[in-house]
């Protein structure tokens, strides 16, 4: 790689050959970061003779590490595995091993993981006599780091720790780092806690590690912390050669202790600092660009860039504005259809989102069209813990010999019934040829097997079961859920916990929820009927090789990637941006989290919002997200009315809820709905509802979207085509 150099922008080539001292390069979204950063260590190390093992490197994820390595490689032609370029995680753990000298371990230390840490805080729970409901492992852990991550310790967090859970915390705390320190052990926030504490302590090892180090660089700068800043300031505090690489307008990370301060303020840490703006953008078109510039210029805290592109100007973004979240939904599946039909490739194609719990329509539409997809970072909608446990409860409900729902539940949410317990159970199944749900009828009559605890928590179960049972003959599946998550405190218990994975639950659980709602709305099915479309929609070849599929992830995770075609959904207030941004700066995260995803696209971006989204089996009516208003007059806005009417035509299936059925009103021929059915102002009577009135009609993709206000008050909207209605005369 000779020419390496030849490659470069004007502006890139400054980044790489100005060389000494601080250096902050400000790389817009598809400016080509990695590139200046790979270049600029082999430019060290090719022309300015610099010792490889002089150059430190700091990256967020292994991944990255090894691109980095891969690149530099690449252009010096030899290997760099002796170079320090990794995980901040992974640096300390050398320097750890290579160094510790610390009271109380030992250089042979072990490292913690998650689930290490889960059982050690279980134990600190057990011995101070803590209700674990409340003070759940999750909770305890997630506190515990963010503690760490600011820095601090049990004795600085004692200065603050003045709530009575608070104060609980802070029993734990200690407890919990007096057992990692019995145990000669590290948790991962500990490993760079750690180095910070060594330097600190022994200026021997401080001062060989600045000697060592002349040149730092630091990638992704935008999303370091509290405790990843002390260390880089430490480490580069000789020579001063730090070149540190981000995008304040990308730091989205702040929910899990991301510092934007370190970025806006590295010029006042670092005095003479060169800091340059990487603005031309190699991904996007320039239309995509106007939108993403016009949105994050409402942001105050940045610092001032606008991305441009020698790339074509591009199609104009589209805004589809549709009725409800179904038409929506449809909409986008139909536009990705046709796109796979016109030859694009499915690996090009992604639907972004601002929360997990918003991709099952769109995971339902892609299934009816036998269209392959993969939820990148995040679990397909029905595999979902939370989604497999409520299906447990409602299968086991039906069919009381499934004991693989029966184990999935009996301690779920935990009610004191391990594996020892369910062994013994399965013991009194075996020798009665019995179901282990049947086998709690003996539980009183072996009594010997099982303590006084064990006992009444197995016969507590077998009256929760045999309870919902009963209330499944009388009521609707979403009453039944709704008594069946108050029972057993699903949702309590994770708001209890209050972490941003425990929230991601609850909104899973409502969208099941809505799409329950949704199936009481337009059919009259029962819940067998209703397990069975699930297991339809779920029964997807899990071996199956997907790398020529469409990508379903949400925005956070999307950060880093790319794709030729985007769909940005659910751009309504309360959704994106989140209804947790209730300060200006969180408003401000949520802005800098919409241009990540804005520029993800290279050639084509499709946007859409809903008038309506059912939440929690309830239709909110939605007012658009202030986003779009942001965008300004680079939209092309389709209203459904406007829009040229896709006609969709299933397959043949049995799962009569997901897809448009031979009833009356749709063409049996050709199984396409037939439009105009229904008119405003009409009466109609619908098979459960009643009697009521037509307030709105919305043509959708060859059907109508029937808004109706039924005589008991409720508001539904219904697929006229599917909706089990008719016209009163």
């Amino acid at each position: 790689m000779e020419n390496f150099l030849n490659e470069l922008n004007d502006v890139q080539y400054k980044c790489i050959t100005e060389t000494e001292g601080p250096q902050l390069i400000l790389a817009g979204a598809g400016s080509g970061k990695t590139r200046v950063v790979t270049t600029k260590i082999a430019y060290l190390v090719k022309y300015e003779k610099v010792n490889p093992q002089e150059i430190l490197a700091f990256t967020f994820t292994n991944k990255a590490a090894k691109e980095m390595k891969d690149r530099v490689s690449k252009l010096l032609e030899s290997d760099v595995e002796r170079m320090w370029i990794g995980t901040f995680h992974s640096m300390c753990v050398r320097i750890l091993r290579r160094d510790l000298n610390l009271p109380n371990y030992t250089k042979n230390f072990s490292i913690f993981d998650t689930t290490d840490q889960k059982t050690l805080i279980k134990e600190c729970i057990r011995e101070l006599n803590l209700d674990d409901k409340i003070y759940t492992p999750n909770y305890v852990q997630n506190r515990i780091s963010g503690l760490k991550n600011e820095g601090i310790t049990p004795l600085e967090f004692e200065k603050f720790a003045f709530s009575p859970i608070d104060k609980k915390l802070l029993d734990l705390y200690k407890i919990y780092e007096n057992k990692l320190e019995s145990n000669n052990a590290f948790d991962f926030d500990d490993l760079i806690i750690k180095v910070i504490e060594l330097f600190n302590s022994d200026n021997m090892v401080k001062t060989y590690y600045q000697q060592r180090f002349r040149y730092v660089f630091v990638d992704e700068y935008q999303d370091t912390n509290n405790i990843q800043y002390q260390l880089i300031k430490l480490i580069s505090g000789l020579h001063k050669n730090i070149c540190v690489v981000g995008d304040a307008d990308q730091s989205i990370y702040k929910w899990r202790g991301a510092n934007i301060n370190n970025i806006l303020n590295f010029e006042k840490d670092y005095n003479n600092t060169n800091q340059i703006i990487l603005s031309q953008n190699y991904r996007s078109t320039q239309n995509i660009l106007n939108i993403a510039n016009s949105v994050i210029q409402n942001n105050t805290e940045r610092i001032k860039k606008d991305l441009w592109t020698s790339n074509l100007e591009g199609d104009k973004p589209t805004l589809y504005e549709a009725g409800n979240s179904t038409e929506e939904a449809i909409q986008v599946g139909s536009t990705i259809e046709k796109l796979i039909q016109e030859g694009k490739s499915p690996s090009e194609i992604a639907i972004l989102y601002r929360s997990n719990y918003l991709s099952r329509e769109f995971e339902e539409q892609l299934i009816k069209r036998d269209i392959k997809y993969k939820v990148i970072g995040g679990i397909k909608f029905y595999d979902r813990a939370e989604i497999k446990d409520i299906l447990g409860y409602l299968r086991l409900i039906i069919n009381d010999d499934d004991d693989i729902s029966f184990r999935r539940i009996v301690n779920s949410p935990k009610r004191g019934i391990g594996d020892v317990t369910i062994d013994k159970l399965a013991e009194i199944a075996i020798e009665k040829n019995i179901s282990l749900y049947k086998a709690l009828d003996y539980v009183e009559e072996y009594d010997k097997l099982f303590d006084a605890r064990a006992q009444k928590n197995l016969i507590g179960f077998k009256n929760l079961i045999d309870n919902l049972k009963l209330k499944s003959t009388s009521n609707s599946i979403s009453e039944l859920l709704d008594f069946l998550l108050e029972r057993v405190e699903y949702i309590t218990g994770l708001e209890k916990i209050d972490t941003v994975e425990a929230r991601s639950k609850i909104e899973n659980i409502e969208e099941f929820l809505s799409s329950v709602k949704n199936f009481e709305d337009s059919e009259e099915g029962t819940l067998h009927e209703f397990l069975v479309g699930v297991s339809l929609l779920s029964d997807v070849d899990k071996t199956e090789n997907l790398d020529e599929a469409v990508s379903l992830i949400t925005v956070h995770s999307a950060k880093g990637l790319e794709f030729g075609h985007v769909f940005i959904v659910a751009l309504e207030e309360g959704v994106f941006p989140s209804a947790y941004a209730e300060l200006d700066e969180d408003m401000e995260e949520e802005r800098r989290l919409m241009y990540v995803a804005l520029t993800r696209a290279k050639d084509n971006l499709y946007l859409s919002s809903a008038k309506s989204r059912m939440r929690h089996g309830k239709i909110n009516y939605q007012l658009p997200s202030s986003f779009i208003d942001e965008m300004g007059d680079n939209l092309i806005k389709i209203s459904p009315v406007n829009s040229n009417k896709v006609r969709f035509q299933p397959k043949e299936t049995t799962n009569k809820n997901y897809v448009y059925t031979s009833k009356k009103g749709v063409d049996s021929k050709t199984n396409i709905p037939n439009s105009n059915i229904y008119n405003t102002g009409q009466k109609i009577k619908h098979s459960k509802w009643g009697m009521g009135i037509v307030t709105q009609i919305i043509e959708s993709q060859g059907d109508q979207l029937v808004t109706v206000l039924f005589d008991n008050g409720e508001l539904k909207t219904l697929i006229g085509s599917m909706a089990p209605m008719e016209v009163v005369s």
